[in-house]
Formats: C-alpha cells, sequence, structure tokens
C-alpha cells in the first residue's frame, strides 16, 4: 500500500472519528510530509506486511524506523501525528533537523524523570537548553493536560504543546504564575513575548477547529476553579469574538485589513480591559442577551489563560456541527432533564425541514428554539448561500426577515442567537431569556419581549391590527394584539416536562378546558406541551404548515383524545413519523413522534363547516339516550355496561375517573382476623357506605355549625335585653332626682357598654370561624356527593347528563368522525428502524465496504439513519422529472413524493 492508503487504514477507523487538521495549509498534502514503507513479516508475522516510517528527526533510543502498521492488525496513529509535528517543526517553524530529538526523558532539577516527550525541541544544535516540549496523543484522544503542566517545571522552563493532529493547548510559566496559555508556537527566532504580540486578521484565523475539547480544556486549567458560572463566562467571550470578528469583516473604516482586536497581551489588565470591551459593544449590538451594564466577571488571571486557545480560531462561518456539540456540552445535563429541553438530533431536524420543504420568502418560527437547529437547517434549506457574497444576500434578504425563534431558557437563548449570528444570520430574531411563546404577557416585562412585540408589529406576522403608536404597556391587551398570527411554517421540539398552573394563561387555551373543569376551585394544571400544540397552531395562517416533536403518548393515551380531536378541527393531518427509540438518548428515553400538520385555510373550514351542517342533523339525540337508560334502571343500585351505548360509555370513562375511596382506620384492638378481611378490596356497597356516612357527617356538621351561630346572635340579644331590664328597674328604685341619678348610674352604663363590646368581639371571632366552617360545608358537601355518584354508572350518566359540554363533546365526536368520513384523505405513517444511536446515546456512523467511514460533503461522517438520504439533494427533489421509483428513498424522501402524488401546495413543481 502507499503512503496514503497506510494513513486511510489507520485513521478512518471508526474508533479514531477524526481529521489531522493541524496539518492542513502547509501547501502540501498529508501523506506527501512522510514516507511509510513495507516489509514482509517475520516469525509470527510471516505472511503479513509491516509498514515502518523513518523518523523525521533523531529518537533518544536511536530507532532508525517505527513500525506504525501491520496489515489486518495494530496501527501506531500517534507515531503517525509524531512525524507530522516533526515536519510542521522544520518546514513551517523553522526549526533545524539537529535541534529536535523524539522520546526524550524529561528532567526536572537534577533527577531525571521516568517520563519521556514525545518531542523535545532545542534551542539550538548544542541541544543544552529545551525549548519546546510535546505531549502527542493519537486523535480523539483527550487525557495529558496534567503531564504537559509538569513539562513547565522542567529544566530552562519549555514551553508545553499538547496536540492529537486536531486539537492542540499551549502552555508556558510566566514569572508571575504558574501556567498560562498561547495562541501559537514560537517559531524558531521567537519567544512568548513575539507570540502574544501577533496581530491577525480575519482570514488569518483558524475555521478547522475542536471547541468542545477548547472549553474542556480551560474547565480542566481554570474555570472549573474560577467561582464563576462557567456557562455564562464562556459565552461572555463567544459574543465578545463574533463582534470582533463582524466588525473585522463589515467595518472598512476602522478595520481596513480586517484585523481582529480579541487577543491577550503580556499585561493580563490589557487583556481583560480589551477583551470587556469587545463584549460591552457586544451587549449593545444584540440587547436582551445579558444584563444591563453587565462585565466579564473571570478574574484577570484566569481571563488571561481563556484567551490564548480561542483567540486563533474563527467563529463566524465556521462548521455549526462542531459549535452544536460544544453548545450542548455546554449546557448541563440536570438542568435539561428538568425542563424537558433537549437537543433535537440534527438528522430528526433535516427531516422535518426536508418534509415541510420551507421557501425564502417563508415566515418560519420555533417557539423553542433551544440552540436553533431548526432554524440554521432552514436557513440553509431555503436560501443555500456559498461565498463570502451569496453569505450576504443571504443576511440581509433572508436570515433577519424570515426567521424567527424565542426560548424562555436564558442559556438556550444565548446558544441559539450564538449559533445563528456564527452562521452568518447578520441581525438575529431569537427573543429570550425569559420570553414564553405560551404567554404573550410575559413580552411587556422586560426588554427582549417588548423588543419581540415591537418587531412583529412592523410585519404582517400578527392577525390583530396594531393601533399606531402602541408602546405596548397593557399586558391586558397581550392575547388581544398576540394570540394569533400569521407564520407560515413553525418547526419545533417543545418542552415535554413542566406543567403550567396558571389559571388566567390556562383560560386562553382551548385544550386546557379539561384541566380547569377539573380543578373545580383548587390550582388547575396542564401539561406544557399540550399548550405549544395549541399555541403552535394559533401561531400559524391559514394554510401553514408545522412539525412537531411530541412524546408518543398524546398520540395513542386514550385519555388525551381531546387533543387529537381538537388538532384535526383545525388542521389536516399531513403525517406522522415515529422515532428511534434511542433517538434522545443520553438525555431520555421517552419514545417521541413527529406530527406534521397544514392549517385549514377559510375556504377549506367553511367547505367542513359545510358537512359538518349536513350531518349534524344525523347526530344521535345522547341526552335523551342517558334518560331513557336510566329511567330504565330508576331502582336498581347501577346500571351494567352493556346497557350503555360504547361512545357513551368511552366518554365516561374519560371524564369521570373512579375515585379512590379510603376506608376509615379500624381500631386497635381489632383481631388479626378482622384485620386481614380489612384488606380486601371494598365492596360498592361498602363504598357507598363509607361515602354516605361522610355526606351524612359533613350535614351534621352543617347544621351545628350553622345552630351555634344562630345561638351567638342570641347571646347577645339576651345580654343587651337584660342589662336593659336592669337600667329601667335601677330608674324606678332612684333616690333622687334623674339628672343625679343619670350622674351615679353613668359608670355602670360604661361598664356595660364595655361588656357588651367585648361579648360582640368574642362572638364576632367565633362567628367568623363558624362560617368559614359553614363555608367550607358547603363546598365539601357537593363534592360527596358527586363522589357518590362517580362510584357508579348510574351516578355517572346522571352527572354526564346535567354537564352540556359533555354532551356537547360526545355530538362533536359523532359529527367530527363523520365528516372525516366524508373527507377521507390519506395520512403519511412512518416508523424509523435506524435511529442514528446506539443504547448508550452515542451515534452510530455509516461504514463502506472496506469499514471506513463514509463522510458527507462538509467531511462529517454520515449518521446510520433512515430519516434523510443526503445523496438525494434539494435540487433532485425540486426536478419535475426526478424519478422516485428509482431513488434509495429514506423517510423525508418517501413524504416528498407522497406530497407531490396528493398535490399538495408546498411540495409543487
Amino acid at each position: 500500500m502507499t503512503t496514503q492508503q497506510v494513513i486511510d487504514k489507520i485513521f478512518k477507523d471508526p474508533a479514531v472519528k477524526y481529521e489531522l487538521s493541524e496539518f492542513e495549509g502547509l501547501g502540501i498534502s498529508i501523506h506527501d510530509m512522510i514516507n511509510i514503507y513495507s516489509k514482509n513479516g517475520t516469525g509470527k508475522q510471516t505472511g503479513k506486511k509491516i509498514y515502518y516510517i523513518k523518523p523525521l528527526a533523531s529518537m533518544y533510543s536511536e530507532k532508525e524506523e517505527i513500525q506504525v502498521y501491520v496489515e489486518g492488525g495494530k496501527s501506531a496513529a500517534e507515531e503517525i501525528v509524531r512525524q507530522l509535528w516533526v515536519y510542521k517543526l522544520i518546514n513551517f517553524y523553522n526549526y533545524k533537523p539537529e535541534q529536535i530529538v523524539c522520546e526524550i526523558p524529561v528532567q526536572f532539577g537534577v533527577e531525571v524523570n521516568t517520563k519521556h516527550a514525545d518531542i523535545a525541541v532545542y534551542r539550538d544544535e548544542s541541544k543544552e537548553t529545551v525549548k519546546l516540549l510535546f505531549e502527542i496523543k493519537k486523535p480523539k484522544r483527550k487525557d495529558g493536560i496534567e503531564q504537559l503542566k509538569s513539562y513547565l517545571g522542567a529544566k530552562g522552563n519549555p514551553i508545553g504543546i499538547w496536540s492529537n493532529g486536531t486539537d492542540r493547548l499551549i502552555l508556558y510559566k510566566p514569572q508571575s504564575k504558574d501556567f498560562d496559555t498561547l495562541s501559537e508556537v514560537p517559531k524558531v527566532n521567537e519567544e512568548e513575548k513575539d507570540v502574544l504580540e501577533i496581530k491577525r486578521t480575519l482570514t488569518q484565523l483558524k475555521q478547522s477547529f475542536n471547541f468542545k475539547k477548547i472549553i474542556q480544556d480551560l474547565e480542566e486549567l481554570v474555570l472549573a476553579n474560577s467561582g464563576a458560572d462557567e456557562f455564562n463566562e464562556i459565552f461572555k467571550l463567544i459574543f465578545a469574538k463574533i463582534w470582533d470578528e463582524k466588525e473585522a469583516d463589515s467595518n472598512k473604516k476602522t478595520r481596513p485589513h480586517k484585523e481582529v482586536e480579541f487577543k491577550k497581551f503580556e499585561d493580563p489588565s490589557l487583556t481583560y480591559a480589551t477583551i470587556n470591551g469587545l463584549f460591552r459593544k457586544a451587549c449593545i449590538e444584540w440587547q436582551g442577551i445579558f444584563k444591563d451594564n453587565e462585565n466579564i466577571e473571570l478574574k484577570q488571571d484566569h481571563l488571561q489563560v481563556c484567551i490564548g486557545p480561542i483567540e486563533p480560531v474563527r467563529l463566524m462561518g465556521s462548521n455549526l456541527r462542531i459549535m452544536d456539540d460544544a453548545f450542548e456540552y455546554l449546557l448541563p445535563t440536570e438542568a435539561k432533564k428538568k425542563k424537558g429541553q433537549f437537543f433535537t438530533p440534527r438528522h430528526v431536524i433535516e427531516m422535518c425541514v426536508r418534509m415541510l420543504n420551507p421557501q425564502s420568502d417563508d415566515y418560519v418560527m420555533d417557539p423553542s428554539c433551544g440552540s436553533a437547529g431548526f432554524l440554521l437547517h432552514t436557513m440553509d434549506w431555503a436560501y443555500p448561500a456559498s461565498g463570502t457574497d451569496e453569505l450576504e444576500l443571504r443576511k440581509s434578504r433572508y436570515a433577519g426577515k424570515y426567521l424567527w425563534g424565542i426560548d424562555i431558557e436564558a442559556r438556550a437563548a444565548k446558544t441559539s442567537r450564538a449559533l445563528m449570528l456564527i452562521a452568518g444570520d447578520g441581525h438575529t430574531n431569537i427573543f429570550g431569556p425569559d420570553v414564553s411563546s405560551l404567554d404573550p404577557r410575559d413580552w411587556y416585562t422586560n426588554k427582549s419581549g417588548q423588543y419581540l412585540m415591537t418587531e412583529l408589529s412592523k410585519t404582517k406576522l400578527l392577525k390583530a391590527k396594531i393601533p399606531q403608536g402602541e408602546n405596548f404597556t397593557d399586558s391586558d391587551k397581550a392575547w388581544e394584539y398576540f394570540g394569533e398570527m400569521n407564520f407560515d411554517v413553525i418547526l419545533a421540539n417543545p418542552p415535554f416536562a413542566g406543567e403550567m398552573k396558571e389559571r388566567k394563561m390556562l383560560i386562553q387555551y382551548d385544550l386546557a378546558k379539561p384541566a380547569l373543569k377539573r380543578a373545580k376551585d383548587k390550582t388547575p394544571k396542564e401539561e406544557r406541551d399540550v399548550l405549544f400544540i395549541e399555541r403552535i397552531v394559533k401561531m400559524l395562517r391559514p394554510g401553514g404548515r408545522a412539525a412537531i416533536v411530541l412524546p408518543q403518548g398524546k398520540f395513542n393515551n386514550s385519555s388525551l383524545a381531546f387533543i387529537r380531536e381538537w388538532i384535526l378541527r383545525k388542521a389536516r393531518l399531513l403525517g406522522v413519523v415515529g422515532l428511534h427509540g434511542n433517538s434522545f438518548k443520553p438525555h431520555t428515553g421517552t419514545k417521541t413522534s413527529v406530527l406534521f400538520i397544514q392549517k385549514y385555510t377559510d375556504e377549506e373550514l367553511a367547505d367542513i363547516i359545510k358537512v359538518q351542517n349536513e350531518v349534524e342533523n344525523q347526530c344521535p339525540d345522547y341526552a335523551k339516550q342517558i334518560e331513557e337508560v336510566l329511567a330504565q334502571f330508576e331502582d336498581e343500585l347501577d346500571i351494567p355496561e352493556e346497557n350503555i351505548a360504547e361512545e357513551i360509555f368511552e366518554l365516561l370513562l374519560e371524564e369521570y375517573p373512579e375515585p379512590e375511596i379510603e376506608e376509615e382506620e379500624t381500631d386497635e384492638t381489632e383481631s388479626d382476623e378482622e384485620d386481614e378481611e380489612s384488606n380486601e378490596p371494598l365492596s360498592l356497597d361498602d363504598k357507598l357506605e363509607i361515602i354516605e356516612d361522610k355526606i351524612s357527617d359533613l350535614k351534621n356538621g352543617l347544621l351545628k355549625a350553622k345552630g351555634k351561630l344562630s345561638g351567638l346572635v342570641d347571646v347577645v340579644e339576651a345580654m343587651q335585653l337584660t342589662q336593659k331590664a336592669e337600667i329601667e328597674i335601677a330608674k324606678e328604685n332612684r333616690d333622687g332626682t334623674m339628672k343625679e341619678f343619670n350622674a351615679a348610674f353613668k359608670p355602670i352604663k360604661e361598664q356595660h357598654k364595655v361588656a357588651i363590646k367585648t361579648l360582640k368581639d368574642s362572638q364576632k371571632e367565633k362567628a367568623k370561624q363558624l362560617k368559614a366552617e359553614i363555608k367550607n360545608y358547603d363546598k365539601q358537601i357537593p363534592l360527596a356527593e358527586e363522589e357518590k355518584l362517580l362510584l357508579t354508572n348510574k351516578g355517572k350518566l346522571q352527572l354526564l347528563l346535567n354537564n352540556e359540554d359533555s354532551i356537547e363533546k360526545i355530538r362533536n365526536r359523532y359529527i367530527d368522525a363523520e365528516v372525516a368520513k366524508q373527507l377521507d384523505y390519506p395520512i403519511f405513517m412512518a416508523v424509523s428502524e435506524r435511529g442514528g444511536k446506539n443504547n448508550s446515546g452515542d451515534y452510530e456512523y455509516m461504514l463502506d465496504d472496506d469499514g471506513n467511514l463514509i463522510e458527507d460533503t462538509f467531511g462529517n461522517p454520515e449518521i446510520d439513519q433512515d430519516l434523510v438520504n443526503h445523496s438525494i439533494t434539494r435540487e433532485d427533489l425540486l426536478t419535475p422529472d426526478f424519478d422516485f421509483e428509482k431513488a434509495d428513498l429514506n423517510i423525508a424522501e418517501a413524504f416528498v413524493k407522497f406530497c407531490k402524488e396528493q398535490g399538495f401546495d408546498f411540495w409543487k413543481n
């Protein structure tokens, strides 16, 4: 095999998954930098080819060749990385081969440590003082940072470089601290100070890098012990760098040569002033992401360490998959679990975008945008761009106008804004944190919400007409203004977890009515994703379409039939795709499906109403049926299930689940035999007896409380009459004039007055308590009576008969079913069998016949999934004569074929 073939064998192994980006851009291909040759194996290796490499610099062990690969056996990937570094040191950093020694013992003071540095670079050919020490790892390896730090204490105070061929970290030891970072390896005539003084332009920044590894290194070096919020501080640096890159790219007046200012200086205070200044400008540019007057909170020394690895990379326009992976790592797993917020796998997003085919003039919304994955893929799909000019046009003509996202969670909002900016949308319509899609009243309370309302009012995206000069201060108008919208496409993976409990918000939702009804005077609650369904439908314009990721229970749980019925009255069901059970692992194993709908137009709704009116007259009189069966079993304790119409009985089960009846505690003196009997299930008679006793006790309690209240009034009146009689007797028996009597009796009257007031106050407090007790009885008695009715089918039917909403619901079900029969449209159904992840949540990749990774056009390994076939392009699908029959269709492409056969407007050629 040639050198290139051997390298491909070594590095295209699925267990490695890498790219040797460190050695790109040197004007020569990697396989031309080194020479690998073969020899016939001997001994146990007889019959095999053994591949060797000649070191490009001397080895401490004086080896003249090193084995790197055995045909069908072991490989030495780390050695390839080391020799490529030697090549780069000689040909890019201009060191002489005589200055370089591989695999050298590291000397600390007078002792020789057992550790060996993979590469040592001396200051000159005399090899007296080491300048650089390398810790080399094979691709994918992340360990070795502590060993790198140990090199800093070696004789001569060398610079330490850690590298696995893709990622690198450069450490050195300034006089005043244990270690610091550099952005570049010093060349032959450079020292640390020279590297710090390097000025870069935008075009000189590295575009191939592993940002997740950079973050992990910074965590290990300083962030974990900095005392600051790691996530927030990293994002401050990200936004500062994005703003700097944007300025370098667009501001020709202040940056004529596209110079970047995001860099570190020898003086940590100057570094802090520079980076914090860039961050403050980013805050002004993109308001609402951080708090007013917020600054970088990292200490100057900690910030100094962080800048080195970030300084040489270019974020804007970088590989979004790499950045996405880093941001997902940044969001704490526990926080995601609590809120039910998980990053949507990118092949799931690609499927949704491809199936709904957003156009370049479609307004697209993600109301729970997370990391903005749906919006990013929509941008690439609806307005593909390559090259600076096209990217600029995409910013001005498309992204900043047509893509919208909301997320209430602070970290998700920052992540999505950062990714959209990195992708090049320029002016991003991502709103949050503290902006709830579910309750527009929240928008009035913060800057980002105010900005959202202002921006929406400038468009035609609102169904309501906003009065001219409206300043959005009256939140009572929130639902009037922002309850319904006109977005063309909505793509969403709403949070699965959490319940909404605020009554004033819930009353705005049709789907919350059952919850409000169940709660009565208690706190109502409805699951957050249920409300998102309704909110999404109401955000769509008539004819607009949506893809919603939902727990599978929303599709098959019988108690949630009201959700499905509501959806089908508002929109056409285009399709349902069941996702693989591993799709959201390792975060959750919840089984999910994607719902695809298209909201009915006004004309379609008019046609449906016409059909509804036609079948409404045929609807059975369910109230009459219930009255008849109640009359039939008037003298019976209960009504057998078989005597109740099936559709009525299904509603009974849904609306009135049987209550749990707890038997009263037995006396401690009961025998063991009696205790055993008490553990047996209660009979219906027992349950009825318990509740009847409860009702009787409540009614008796009510009568007693009313009697006590009446008695309180009688006591006060009796005392007043007694005192009045005493005064009259005293008057008749007085000695002297009336004036003298009044003067003498005045203190007694005052005593009477005080006594009555004291009694009244005492009785007033007792009366208050008794009134509260009466009120509670008045509330508990009907609840207990309803509880009794819920024990039997007969009682449930009586409740059903008295509930107009329930009768209306069963009528609507009949009408909906009949309408569906007449409309009778096909629905696309599919289930994913290859989800792209294993049971541990790790991605599984596609391999060719030789076991090598298959890569996409961007060099990323192809995930083994059946949702999207990337070999079929957007252009293929838009071609009128594309032959679907001969193509290898995955789920998304099969849906496109279905849409074209059905003549859906969003997939017409």
